[in-house]
């Protein structure tokens, strides 16, 4: 059966889409590109069980996607404006950075690490920071957010200098 000279062209258009489409994974995941999970705020409520640590984080939840060298933020607040209360289960990552406030500089440390650092903060008033992994969120009614279950690979740790 002869076909259309157009059914040609589309079949061969078609083909040649299929295969740029193939090639297009190495391109769209470049360098620089992602989303990042974080936590900030003060710490309170701290206990733990096992590898969990439950924690109560008043401050603020943020989502960075980073494109490039530019990333956008989405700030999850309490419905006010002021601090949201976040409770969280998290466990430390491996590795594990404990980073000098401002995050200039920072140490590997052992597993117990985050756990300590959370104790220490706890009740201080100190504001610790955490970049998150793996994360499970779920948010809930009059736009709660609760950390179900999340890694953290890096937090703020004020004795470290």
């Amino acid at each position: 059966m002869n076909r259309p000279v157009w059914q040609k062209g589309m079949r061969n258009f078609l083909t040649a889409t299929l295969a740029a489409a193939a090639l297009l994974p190495c391109c769209a995941f470049a360098k620089g590109e992602g989303v990042g999970l974080w936590m900030e705020g003060r710490v309170s409520e701290v206990r733990a069980e096992g590898r969990n640590i439950h924690l109560i984080v008043t401050g603020r939840f943020l989502f960075k996607q980073y494109r490039g060298q530019k990333a956008s933020v989405v700030e999850v607040r309490d419905l006010r404006g002021g601090a949201a209360t976040i409770p969280a289960t998290i466990t430390q990552g491996k590795p594990f950075f404990a980073m000098v406030d401002g995050w200039g500089g920072g140490a590997i440390r052992q597993p117990g690490a985050l756990l300590e650092i959370v104790q220490a903060a706890s009740g201080s008033g100190r504001i610790v920071t955490f970049e998150l992994s793996n994360a499970r969120l779920r948010f809930g009614r009059q736009g709660s957010l609760a950390v179900e279950s999340a890694e953290v690979i890096r937090a703020t740790d004020h004795d470290l200098h």
